[in-house]
């Protein structure tokens, strides 16, 4: 480019241009989002000032749309019944609360949906692990009397 006015802007030009403080232009140049002329003044591409403030307002933009909705979480796989701790817990007649504790302590079987947080319960083993709680249970109590009499 030649030195015709108007080419090339100054620091403080180029910085009202791109609607910073002057002080962020010579880091954009040390970043390399402009490229100055050497040993001339003014030293900046007016073309390459406006081409950057216009890079900056379409990111500014695009940062300021809404995310993308995100997916629902997924079961793992579509072979089983999945069901979520509320249906669970409707199930077993108890609360969500109370669904996730046990999970928590290894009483009832679960596995991580597709967000990596959702639990997934399959309902045939919620079944069986409520059933072998019971049968536990009831043969302890069965036990502890008849070893008593004996």
């Amino acid at each position: 480019m030649s030195d015709r006015a108007g080419e090339w802007v100054t620091v403080r030009e180029a910085a009202l241009l791109l609607g910073v403080h002057y002080s962020a232009v010579p880091k954009m140049v040390r970043r390399g989002d402009l490229s100055p002329r050497p040993n001339k003044r003014p030293s900046l591409s007016r073309q390459a000032v406006l081409e950057l403030r216009d890079v900056r307002a379409e990111r500014a933009r695009l940062r300021a749309l809404p995310p993308p909705p995100k997916a629902p979480p997924a079961p793992p796989d579509d072979e089983h019944e999945w069901v979520d701790a509320a249906a669970v817990a409707a199930h077993l007649n108890v609360g969500a609360a109370a669904v996730h504790q046990r999970a928590r302590r290894g009483r009832l079987p679960f596995t991580l949906g597709s967000d990596g947080r959702t639990r997934f319960f399959r309902i045939d083993l919620v079944e069986m692990a409520v059933r072998a709680q019971e049968a536990t249970r009831t043969k302890a109590i069965a036990d502890g009397p008849a070893s008593v009499a004996g």
